[in-house]
């Protein structure tokens, strides 16, 4: 979290933040999680006076997984943009979760269900963005590299060699905007999308509201995916107004305070400076 590069992505987001928050822009916060078969509690109590030890039997193995995807504003989750559904392979639930879900998901579940030029809070999962034109890579025909970069405006000497052409491409890439399929759809239909910095999903209010989500999950599971579902559709359903008020409020105090604190660690390595000297004195 304190590498320059995320330092630089978090300072961004919260300039961008607190400049939409001023001009009272409404805000959607999206994010997915997943919830496993045998998920439950991971302590209970005990009844001591039962002659023996009762506690929750949870059968071996995680078993199938869920995967949850939703959206919401400090009102309430987003009406009708409700997605769960199981994932076929139970090791990696992002093999499902992937960019091409998350943009059908975007643009029919999501986009018709909220207001006009809203600002939409998301992950910058390396499984999410899906550029609209991929840049070719070293596996590529050098043909195909120079029809890119030429595609792209930029004029393209003759007779360079691949890894010339490559690093042609790398430079583009590093200067241009990227631009993302979720960025332009979103773009089309006047919202705008705001990436969290990386590793600073705190900043994301729908994370605590996933917390209650699955706490309540874990008081009531049967252990039966049959029943996993209609359960978290209940869990779902019981979060309420106020719940996603206090997640936003918590969320927007954090980024706040955030905030204010990097300008005062800024402002003293700053003026802190140690200068190391040679001394003909003391050599250690």
């Amino acid at each position: 979290m304190e590498r320059s590069d995320v330092t630089y992505e978090q300072c961004k987001f919260l300039r961008e933040m607190r400049a939409l928050r001023n001009l009272d822009k409404n805000t959607i916060s999206l994010d997915e999680t997943w919830i496993n078969q045998n998920y439950t509690v991971s302590k209970c109590r005990v009844d001591s006076n039962a002659g023996k030890a009762v506690g929750v039997r949870v059968p071996t193995g995680k078993g199938a997984r869920l995967i949850l995807l939703h959206a919401g504003t400090r009102n309430g989750f987003v009406p009708g943009a409700t997605l769960v559904f199981q994932a076929k392979n139970v090791s990696d639930y992002h093999d499902q979760m992937n960019a091409i879900t998350l943009e059908k998901w975007f643009q029919t579940q999501l986009l018709p269900n909220i207001p006009p030029s809203s600002i939409i809070v998301m992950a910058n999962a390396s499984y999410h963005p899906r550029k609209i034109h991929k840049p070719p890579t070293s596996a590529s025909y050098k043909a195909t590299i120079r029809e890119w970069l030429e595609k792209k405006g930029g004029t393209v000497p003759e007779g360079l060699l691949k890894a010339e052409l490559i690093h042609l491409v790398t430079r583009h890439v590093a200067d241009a905007d990227t631009n993302f399929v979720i960025n332009r759809t979103a773009s089309e239909h006047r919202h705008r999308v705001v990436c969290l910095p990386p590793y600073h999903c705190q900043y994301n209010p729908i994370e605590q509201i996933w917390a209650q989500v699955k706490g309540y999950v874990s008081k009531r599971n049967t252990f039966r995916i049959a029943d996993l579902k209609p359960l978290v559709h209940e869990s779902i359903s019981n979060i309420t107004a106020e719940n996603w008020k206090d997640a936003v409020r918590h969320t927007e105090k954090l980024q706040e305070d955030d905030a204010k604190r990097d300008v005062l660690i800024d402002h003293f390595l700053d003026s802190f400076t140690i200068t190391l000297t040679s001394s003909d004195e003391d050599s250690s």
